[in-house]
């Protein structure tokens, strides 16, 4: 979905329209709800804060502001819904991450595709540092631009750029040296 095409849809929602806010659903329920298992771990909590996060879209779809980047908004909601939860819940320590699914990774026809075209997401990322784990997740999992990860995880776009430049780096010199996964 385009930036524009989630402005329409939005637009329909300020008016009631059940289909906008369906044509939101299709196209970013299962990406959100990835981010939201990956912080809370759980997949009944994962797909009740799923829920609730398009009843806030529905509730309130004036929070959306158009040119800000659609994506960048749905994943700082998720992340924040899911953040939120697990303090009201008291637990301490969390570390988001592709979760226990295996997701392959989509085909890009560029360096991800060579890298990783017959690793599954999660057996992938396990060769990272956190940090390559949530630039690629993100990058790769959920097609965001490496500016809208700096905007969502509040990091410099430089070290957003160099983790995921050596993610990268690192899984082709495993994949090249034969490795096997999934």
């Amino acid at each position: 979905m385009t930036d524009a095409e989630f402005d329409r849809a939005v637009e329909l929602v300020a008016k009631r329209e059940k289909d906008g806010l369906k044509k939101i659903y299709d196209a970013y329920a299962k990406r959100i709800y990835q981010v939201i298992y990956g912080i809370v771990k759980n997949p009944h909590d994962s797909q009740d804060l799923t829920a609730d996060l398009f009843m806030k879209l529905w509730d309130d779809p004036s929070s959306y502001r158009s040119g800000n980047g659609h994506k960048r908004y749905l994943t700082v909601m998720a992340k924040n819904l899911a953040l939120d939860f697990l303090r009201k819940a008291g637990r301490q320590s969390f570390e988001i991450d592709a979760g226990e699914k295996e997701y392959v990774i989509p085909d890009g026809g560029d360096v991800e595709k060579d890298v990783t075209e017959k690793m599954s997401f999660t057996r992938a990322l396990e060769y990272l540092n956190p940090n390559q784990r949530r630039v690629v997740d993100m990058h790769i999992g959920m097609e965001m631009t490496l500016r809208e990860i700096s905007e969502a995880l509040d990091m410099p776009m430089g070290t957003v750029s160099w983790n995921y430049r050596s993610a990268i780096q690192k899984l082709k010199k495993i994949y090249k040296e034969g490795e096997s996964y999934g």
